[in-house]
Order: structure tokens, then sequence, then C-alpha cells
């Protein structure tokens, strides 16, 4: 039997220097991708075309759209 258990979510906040967003950000952009998946689903995992996508997110959100997602 599953018993779900109520908890509160509460927000936090982190401070990251902005130098290390700027490295992190240059070290996504830097990524060696492989080459596509031979199959068309996900046995292989997820998509190199899902990955890239969520690489480019990571590397162009700003200070102020994080700010702004919380």
């Amino acid at each position: 039997m599953n018993k779900l258990i109520a908890m509160d979510i509460s927000p936090f906040h982190v401070n990251v220097p902005e130098a290390e967003l700027t490295e992190l950000r240059r070290r996504i952009n830097a990524t060696r991708w492989p080459e596509r998946e031979t199959v068309t689903d996900a046995s292989q995992g997820v998509q190199l075309a899902t990955m890239q996508e969520l690489a480019r997110y990571w590397a162009t959100i700003t200070t102020g759209e994080r700010s702004r997602q919380e």
C-alpha cells in the first residue's frame, strides 16, 4: 500500500558567482556531441536533439531570467 506524504515546498535561493556561470556556459557550448542515434525511439536513451536543445537553453538563459522563474 502506497501512502502519500504531504510535504511543504519551501523556496530557496542559491548565489553562484557570475564567473562560475560564465565558465559553465563556456563548457556547455564546447560540448563535443556524439553521432546521432541509430534508432528513432528512446531505446538508446535520451535523443541527441533533446539533449542539444536542453544544452542550448542552459547556455543562453540569463541571470535575470533565472530570477524571474522563481
